[in-house]
């Protein structure tokens, strides 16, 4: 079977919740509800099973602009992303995501655009997604 082509373009957000809005236009159709706006939520929808396409059926991503998203996620992103995370988590989680957020704030670790990219190809799940990024468009 044939990937569903589906272009996430980094012209139309430029933080998180957008990039979640986006997702949520490209990935969902005739919802009656609002998906949450996570990534456990993310990783959901790239599952299937929303409207757009199948539980586990692949899509080839485009991600054009790639270079402004890379720039809109980059560290200082990373930082509030965590600190956010940092707010709600449980208790026992919170060593580890002041060590995130350290590293994000000493220019180490993922970047949030990372973190995007990663769970796109995340191998250990029942899709398998290919993506391309476009930093010219």
């Amino acid at each position: 079977m044939e990937a569903i082509k589906i272009t996430i373009d980094g012209v139309r957000f430029s933080t998180l919740e957008e990039f979640y809005d986006e997702i949520d236009r490209l990935l969902t159709k005739d919802l009656t509800w609002k998906t949450g706006h996570n990534m456990s939520a993310f990783h959901d929808l790239l599952r299937g099973g929303f409207g757009v396409h199948e539980y586990g059926e692949k899509i080839a991503f485009t991600w054009t602009h790639a270079a402004k998203s890379r720039q809109d996620f980059g560290y200082e992103a990373t930082v509030g992303y965590w600190e956010r995370i940092l707010q709600r988590c449980h208790p026992t989680n919170r060593g580890w995501v002041q060590k995130n957020i350290r590293a994000a704030q000493n220019g180490e670790g993922p970047t949030l655009f990372e973190l995007l990219v990663n769970e796109i190809l995340d191998k250990e799940d029942d899709y398998d997604h290919s993506l391309s990024l476009d930093d010219e468009t």
